[in-house]
Parts: structure tokens; C-alpha cells; sequence
């Protein structure tokens, strides 16, 4: 992801859009690999192979970016949750100890807790981040793939 959207649900959007590109441009990179192999049969020419080895090369590379990226967002996501969990434990024992407080402590002790456990938008917004992250290197190379095919295409 370019930038990072303050909003979750603007951000679960873009992947959305983002993931809809890549099927479309994957269903033509597709067609054409699979029309160009059919076209070569058994004597493939030195550039359909060079486009095949490319095929495997480049899954496994954007698989390991992906992967990557995974792994390094997952200790985000990893802190954000711990953090979570010592905000509501912290806001649990306020309201512990707001019980034998005035009428005043106890409403603050309440919706310091209820905050604590109703503002996911951190963790949404980590979600976001990092499924674009994982998205990001097999959307690339497709529609990098697109492009290429269209140009070979139109020569």
C-alpha cells in the first residue's frame, strides 16, 4: 500500500479494487501464456521458453516477497494486540479499583474501559496494511505482465 489510510474501511476498499485489477489482468496474462503455448505445441520457439521459465521464476520470487512481507507486518499486528490486551487490563483494574470510588470515578473508570474495548480500528487497520503488503508483489507482476503482453500484442 502507497499510503496509509486513517480509515479501515477505506483501506479494505482499495485492497478490494486492488485485488480486482489483479484477477483481470491475471485472466488476460493467462489467456496469452496459454494461447502462446498452444501456438508453439511441442517446438517452442527460444522466446515462448524464455516467457515460460520467466512464469515459474516470477511466482516464486513474488511468493517469497509475499511471504516476506507477511512475516514482517505480523509483528505489528502482534504488538497491536499485546498492546490491546494490556489497554483493557489496565482499564479493567481502573474499574476495579474506581468500585470503591465516587459516583464521578466510576463513570470514567467505565468509559475508559468500554474505549478500551470498543476501538478495534487500530487492529483493522493493521489487517489492511498488511494484506495489502502480501497482495502488493503478485498485483505488481501481473499487471506488469499485462502490460507487456498487450504491447507484444499490438507489435
Amino acid at each position: 500500500m502507497t499510503k496509509s489510510t486513517p480509515d479501515p474501511f477505506l483501506a479494505w476498499s482499495e485492497l478490494a479494487q486492488k485485488t480486482q485489477e489483479m484477477w483481470l489482468d491475471s485472466a488476460f496474462v493467462f489467456s496469452q501464456r496459454t494461447q502462446r503455448m498452444a501456438e508453439a505445441g511441442v517446438n517452442p520457439t527460444e522466446a515462448d521458453q524464455a516467457e515460460m521459465s520467466q512464469m515459474g521464476l516470477e511466482k516464486l520470487e513474488a511468493v517469497g516477497e509475499s511471504s516476506l512481507a507477511a512475516f514482517q507486518h505480523w509483528g505489528l499486528l502482534q504488538h497491536l494486540v499485546w498492546d490491546a490486551a494490556l489497554q483493557q487490563t489496565k482499564a479493567t483494574v481502573g474499574l476495579m479499583a474506581a468500585a470503591v470510588g465516587t459516583p464521578q470515578e466510576q463513570v470514567a473508570a467505565q468509559q475508559a474501559w468500554q474505549f478500551s474495548v470498543l476501538s478495534p480500528d487500530q487492529l483493522a487497520q493493521a489487517t489492511a496494511e498488511m494484506a495489502h503488503a502480501v497482495l502488493h508483489p503478485v498485483h505488481k507482476r501481473t499487471s506488469e505482465n499485462a502490460e507487456r503482453l498487450k504491447k507484444e500484442g499490438t507489435e
